[in-house]
């Protein structure tokens, strides 16, 4: 292809055209390996989507196994919290029915110190 920019240019001069633009005309001209067919595009087009593909299938893969991890994680952090919760509400409830049991005598002493002792 090279030679076929320099017979363009050498018949440019020739023909009566400036070096300047007998350069220009000749540089202008695409070289070989510079293009590509139809065909080499619809290679590399497709060369993209298979690893574009993969790309993708693999991407989609680690998203999932992140996913589940965390998943996991947030279900064990749950169970913990829900223990906790539990063993608090136990607690309160016990606390609640010593409370009950102990206003009834409370009340009492407080009436008895109310009516014998002002």
């Amino acid at each position: 292809m090279s030679l076929m920019v320099a017979e363009v240019y050498e018949a440019l001069i020739e023909a009566g055209t400036s070096e300047q633009k007998a350069k220009a005309a000749a540089g202008a001209i695409p070289i070989a390996g510079e293009l590509a067919t139809k065909e080499d595009l619809r290679d590399l087009r497709d060369e993209l989507r298979d690893e574009l593909g993969e790309r993708i299938e693999q991407v989609k893969h680690e998203l999932g196994e992140r996913i589940g991890k965390l998943e996991r994680e947030l279900g064990e952090r749950i169970g913990k919290v829900e223990r906790e919760m539990g063993e608090r509400f136990g607690k309160l409830e016990r606390d609640l029915a010593v409370l009950k049991f102990a206003y009834g005598p409370v009340i009492l002493a407080l009436l008895v110190k109310i009516a014998f002792f002002p």
